[in-house]
């Protein structure tokens, strides 16, 4: 062989090594066998999150207690309250009141429930100075209030007992016509 066809098959060697090391092992040009660097791979230089969607809390279902609008009776309404939080959800719910026709709140206009404790079957409901410095019922008022909120924390099948207080302390009555110091059980009678 001259050496123009040393040259040129030298040169044919040098380019088909440069071709097969830009292969892998499929033998497709110009893909590697390793995976991209961050610095090859623009995606991953970015901090990118999959967003998640937050868990929804357990559910049960109450009823919840409320006078019917002659005062009569106690007719229900059956909510979702979260599990983790029920009987707090429940007095809240049962203090904001209902939409639901023939039936009507009975708490007074801002009044908080502020704190839930359970001892074995009693639960005893803490109510802001609210309760009991702007109700304006009378006897059978201050009845279907106390009704109201012990059938409804005791549709919780543990509990039996239900102390009301208010600041933290227990209270005699609530408008002078109920005696309060104690707790009471489920009565009977007024629900329809």
């Amino acid at each position: 062989m001259d050496m123009t066809g040393k040259a040129a098959a030298a040169a044919m060697m040098a380019s088909l090594l440069l071709l097969t090391a830009g292969c892998e092992e499929t033998g497709k040009p110009g893909q590697s066998s390793k995976p991209p660097t961050a610095a090859e791979n623009p995606a991953q230089k970015q901090n990118i999150t999959v967003p998640t969607t937050p868990a929804v809390p357990a559910q049960t279902e109450v009823k919840l207690y409320f006078p019917n609008e002659e005062g009569d009776s106690l007719g229900s309404v059956k909510v979702s309250v979260p599990v983790e939080d029920k009987y707090t959800a429940a007095a809240k719910e049962l203090v904001s009141g209902t939409k639901e026709p023939g039936l009507t709140g009975i708490f007074p206009k801002g009044v908080k429930v502020l704190g839930v404790k359970v001892e074995g079957n009693l639960v005893t409901i803490d109510f802001s100075k609210e309760l009991t410095h702007k109700f304006i019922g009378g006897s059978t008022g201050e009845q279907m209030l106390v009704s109201a909120l012990v059938n409804t924390m005791t549709e919780f099948p543990e509990i039996e007992r239900v102390l009301i207080t208010v600041e933290g302390e227990r209270i005699e009555t609530i408008a002078g016509h109920l005696d309060t110091s104690e707790p009471f059980t489920r009565p009977t009678g007024l629900v329809q």
